[in-house]
């Protein structure tokens, strides 16, 4: 497994600026970013909305805009979104434990810094 560090922010820039959490704005991000999580994106968003209208309650839809959010922000810049898919394939290839928890520990690192861009 490489040992690159997690990710260097000063060389790799954004697609675009973080989109505000709201249902249209993700769905052009998630769009413009992969075509198949799109179609996702649009069965999770009716699922909870659904689940919003019979529980009587927000936060279907506010678990929604946030987990789409950090998918967003795990991928609007190229080497993060790059590194993930390098650490995804790691750990499903890991010759060892030891490897995937290594390359899990880092994929936690990249998703703590796309929670921390969505919740700022």
């Amino acid at each position: 497994m490489s040992t690159q560090p997690i990710e260097d922010s000063h060389h790799d820039e954004p697609l675009f600026p973080m989109p505000p959490l709201t249902e249209q704005a993700l769905r052009v991000a998630v769009r413009s970013l992969d075509l198949s999580a799109a179609v996702r994106f649009e069965e999770e968003f009716h699922r909870a909305w659904q689940e919003a209208v019979q529980t009587d309650s927000t936060v279907p839809m506010h678990t929604f805009l946030h987990r789409w959010g950090v998918f967003v922000a795990l991928r609007r810049y190229p080497e993060r979104a790059r590194r993930l898919h390098e650490l995804e394939a790691a750990v499903a290839e890991a010759p060892s434990i030891e490897d995937a928890r290594r390359a899990s520990a880092e994929i936690g690192k990249l998703l703590d810094a796309a929670r921390r861009e969505v919740a700022a």
